[in-house]
């Protein structure tokens, strides 16, 4: 029998020379060992080329992955639930290149330093010179009716539109009641009332005695030069021959039909004969035929300033307040046919003539009020 050693730990031998030596290894493998060792190599083996081929192919995905195509599913819009959605796919590589250099160079910049004149269209002004005629008639022929803003104040009244025509008692008693301040007074408020219109507005004034003087035939524009001349025209009136002045009340009782007077200044000649509703009608203070001469102008709005009432006579026989007003308001409409009549503001000074000075501004629509121009 052959000798066999055993694996077990035992104790060492007195006469072992290493007392350290726990087991004797065997000099000779067994077949089972060597197969164990076989497989685990083998194992090794095959875990190392996978991880290699596995290695290689996450390469090339990695590399191909920019060239694979893109695919994108485009659905229209449509009520229609049948429709099959299409799919469709692209591929684009996209570079990146710089931009191409222009065909030619830029021109340089032209910036403009002044603003560019423009011309206008020439158009043709009309003076607002008056146009005097012999008479009433050729001198304050019909004239368009203003409808734009505008207004007027005088004395403390006031009055819409843009048409505004001042009517001013120059009779002698006037110089009476008012005085010398009262008349400085009121040319004053005649200035204020000019010089506060817009230059949009166009106004006239009308001086009446026994007839009535026109600064103009029809409204001028309220422009500084207009205002001026009117200015300079009001200053002949109140003086009266006894004061040293070229006239009584108005022009055209002076110099009739002329147009001018001895000093050269234009006026616009209203006699009783032009306006055949009044014709054969005489007398003094005529409020009346100065209406009607306005109203022949289509202002918008009248202001009436007078210190007693009309001496109206016609054919011989004198009318009553209600009479003249029933006439002037009877004329207004056949002149404004078809319009609105125009708003009549009625001042009286110190109240004398009031009765028929509340008359007239009620049936026109205006008001009315009593002033003392000495105490303005």
């Amino acid at each position: 029998m052959s000798e066999q050693r055993s694996n077990k730990f035992r104790p060492p031998e007195q006469n072992v020379s290493n007392d350290f030596l726990a087991e004797e290894e065997v000099s000779n493998d067994s077949p089972e060992s060597q197969r164990k060792k076989s497989q685990a190599f083998s194992l090794g083996i095959a875990v190392f080329v996978h991880a290699v081929i596995f290695s290689i192919l996450a390469f090339i995905v990695i590399a191909n992955f920019d060239s694979e195509e893109i695919e994108m599913i485009v659905e229209a819009s449509s009520s229609n639930t049948d429709v099959v959605p299409e799919k469709r796919s692209f591929a684009k590589k996209v570079t990146l290149e710089k931009p191409a250099p222009p065909s030619r160079r830029a021109e340089k910049t032209i910036t403009a330093t002044n603003a560019s004149s423009i011309v206008m269209p020439e158009i043709t002004t009309f003076s607002d010179t008056p146009a005097f005629g012999n008479d009433f008639g050729d001198g304050f022929g019909i004239g368009g009716f203003g409808d734009g803003r505008g207004g007027a104040k005088f004395f403390g009244t006031s009055g819409g539109g843009n048409r505004i025509i001042l009517v001013i008692d120059t009779s002698t008693s006037m110089n009476n009641n008012c005085g010398p301040n009262g008349i400085k007074a009121l040319r004053r408020e005649i200035v204020r009332t000019l010089a506060a219109l817009s230059p949009n507005i166009s106004f006239n004034i009308i001086c009446f005695g026994k007839d009535c003087d026109g600064f103009a035939p029809q409204p001028v524009k309220a422009n500084s030069g207009n205002i001026a001349r009117a200015k300079s025209w009001m200053n002949a009136y109140f003086i009266n021959k006894k004061g040293g002045g070229a006239f009584d009340r108005t022009r055209t009782s002076e110099w009739g039909s002329k147009g001018t007077d001895n000093n050269g200044i234009k006026y616009a000649a209203i006699l009783p004969g032009a306006v055949p509703a009044l014709a054969g009608t005489s007398g003094s203070s005529r409020m009346d035929l100065a209406l009607v001469a306005a109203f022949f102008q289509k202002p918008s709005s009248v202001f009436l300033i007078a210190d007693g009432e009309p001496g109206t006579s016609k054919n011989g026989q004198k009318l009553s307040n209600t009479a003249i007003v029933d006439l002037v308001l009877q004329e207004a409409k056949r002149i404004y046919t078809g319009s609105r009549l125009p708003k009549v503001n009625c001042i009286s000074v110190k109240g004398i003539g009031q009765a028929i000075l509340k008359d007239i501004a009620r049936r026109f629509g205006g008001n009315y009020k009593a002033v003392d121009p000495a105490k303005i």
